[in-house]
């Protein structure tokens, strides 16, 4: 039997991964929750878990090699984790060489949105583009900048963070310790605190209970289905504060397609065009006919599986690598 791959998305709730052919067909897929309150061993160990599940399920017993995406700044070169907002006292953790360790196989990371942004310029929304960001509403916010159809990392691998970029000197703090990044506006995390804040703004003086389907972002989103005037302000703020952040990326590096990814983007029909609207009215050096008709932002296509088919690219890519090495 052909060796296989397994891609695997690391999250701050769940760990996801997929099992990939060569040519690139799923096998399998799951799930874990990372736990990440438990520790570091505990994920590692989940990781694990889940690898050998996916591989299991697939039929297959031998692994050319495992991608991992991981939220946060790597170091490539040595495989660590430098710091990641959403796994608290996660530091310098040599993660490539512990799960390497536990598995037995060569392990490939890469930043979770890096990994989705190329998984979408394989199978989904950017295949054909030279040029895009991929934007990650999930847990935190990420970004994913590709340049030449090339990941632009930047001089210490931290390109492309859009997440933390700073869109209000003064907002609310962020898990990377600073305030007013594009991540405690665009999580979401951020949309259900911004809806308690405006529950409690309206509701002031009265002892009515916050919804309880306020407290998940899908939940958010069917309230806004059904035009609950708090759910609709959420997304209608999230909206105002991406389309800030695109801007600025559009002014900056003057690229023209954006591709948003991740569990939010599931409610995407519901900011898409205030956003769109948002972008076309800030951008410089276009008028707003032209700047909407020119900046495209779209849904990812391979939705919440970006990220593990990227992961699963980059290792049948790294399996590719070494079988020429090889010979």
């Amino acid at each position: 039997m052909s060796k296989c791959v397994v891609g695997i998305d690391l999250g701050g709730t769940y760990i996801k991964g997929a099992v990939f052919d060569p040519s690139g067909k799923v096998l399998a897929e799951g799930k874990l929750e990372t736990e990440v309150a438990l520790g570091q061993d505990r994920v590692i160990q989940n990781i694990v878990t889940l690898v050998n599940r996916l591989k299991q399920r697939s039929g297959n017993d031998v692994l050319a090699g495992v991608g991992l995406g991981v939220p946060g700044a790597l170091d490539f070169k040595n495989g660590r984790i430098i710091q990641s907002p959403n796994f608290p006292g996660w530091e310098n953790v040599p993660i490539r060489a512990w799960v390497q360790k536990e598995l037995a196989v060569s392990v490939v990371i890469e930043n979770d949105a890096n990994a989705a942004a190329m998984g979408e310029m394989w199978v989904g929304a950017a295949r054909r583009v030279p040029h895009f960001l991929l934007i990650t509403l999930g847990t935190g916010v990420g970004g994913g900048l590709v340049l030449n159809q090339k990941l632009w990392y930047g001089e210490t691998g931290k390109g492309g963070e859009v997440g933390h970029m700073k869109i209000s000197p003064e907002g609310p703090p962020c898990g990377c310790g600073q305030q007013g990044c594009l991540e405690v506006y665009a999580s979401s995390s951020a949309l259900i605190r911004m809806a308690k804040e405006k529950w409690n703004a309206l509701k002031k003086g009265h002892a009515e209970p916050f919804p309880s389907f306020f407290e998940t972002a899908q939940g958010l989103a069917e309230g806004a289905e059904r035009n609950d005037p708090v759910a609709r302000a959420v997304f209608s703020e999230l909206a105002f504060y991406l389309g800030i952040a695109i801007t600025n990326v559009a002014n900056l590096l003057d690229i023209n397609h954006y591709i948003i990814s991740g569990g939010v983007s599931n409610a995407f029909h519901l900011f898409q065009e205030p956003l769109r609207k948002e972008v076309a009215s800030r951008v410089f050096g276009m008028d707003r006919e032209t700047a909407y008709k020119t900046i495209r932002i779209e849904k990812a296509l391979c939705g919440e599986n970006a990220g593990i088919l990227g992961a699963g690219y980059l290792a049948l890519l790294a399996s590719e690598s070494d079988k020429k090495t090889e010979h």
